[in-house]
């Protein structure tokens, strides 16, 4: 929550007792949050000043996020991969032997019984590659944007190529050698996202919020599946479906 220091009045006249006044406040605000507003300042977001700025948060074991990371990898391959290049059982085989169910809702369980030609789960898995941006930047990739762009899908070549492992291998060795960030790190950006998507939601409710140029429906849409994971990266013990995405 954010924190109050209430200031008093202006000075009493000589021999009077000072009145305080409630309407004179200052709001003091970590350097978490502090860095966050100047970012979406200068890029020409503007959420409410007002945001909580502290909640229980805890970072997920790095095989958790690996985890995730590479159940969007399955779905990709699953649907954008030929199956004369990537065969059924290999997909199946890698997400077995890695657990990777654990890492998916129901909805995206049910892609694994569906044809790989399914034309409408192709048109939604971009989405994917949205939640995908912030996993991998915890293993190395660059970070994730603020404006909105959707990621191309050379940049998705090259997290499922240098950012993962391969379908040969096991997760968990692979996730071992891995250099990833440190929870303060995580918890900035989280933050920068959540003021973000706070700015997002306004936007879609009429208000000027949002850079000239900003849709606050597609642009949005990256916003919102960006900052999903990194919410999530930080809600240990939360599945993916019940991550908290309240502004």
């Amino acid at each position: 929550m954010s924190f109050f220091k209430k200031l008093f009045g202006k000075k009493s006249e000589k021999n009077q007792a000072p009145e305080s006044n409630p309407e004179n406040f200052q709001i003091e605000l970590p350097a978490t949050r502090l860095q966050s507003l100047a970012i979406c300042a200068k890029a020409g977001f503007q959420p409410a000043k007002s945001l909580p700025t502290s909640w229980d948060t805890k970072l997920r074991p790095s095989i958790e996020i690996a985890g995730r990371l590479h159940a969007i990898k399955a779905m990709i391959f699953w649907l954008l991969v030929p199956s004369e290049h990537v065969s059924d059982d290999k997909i199946l085989q890698f997400i077995d032997q890695n657990r990777l169910e654990k890492f998916m809702t129901d909805d995206e369980l049910i892609i694994f019984r569906a044809s790989r030609d399914d034309q409408g789960l192709k048109d939604s898995i971009g989405w994917k590659f949205e939640n995908a941006w912030p996993l991998a930047w915890y293993f190395g990739y660059e970070e994730p944007k603020i404006y909105g762009n959707m990621m191309a899908g050379e940049q998705m070549q090259e997290i499922l190529m240098n950012y993962t492992c391969s379908l040969d291998e096991n997760l968990n060795e692979w996730a071992s050698q891995q250099e990833t960030l440190t929870e303060e790190a995580v918890i900035q950006k989280e933050d920068l996202f959540y003021c973000l998507h706070n700015a997002v939601r306004s936007a879609q409710l009429g208000r000027d919020t949002v850079p000239d140029g900003f849709d606050p429906v597609g642009n949005g849409g990256v916003i919102h599946e960006r900052r999903h994971s990194l919410t999530w990266m930080l809600s240990a013990g939360t599945t993916w479906d019940d991550t908290d995405l309240s502004t």
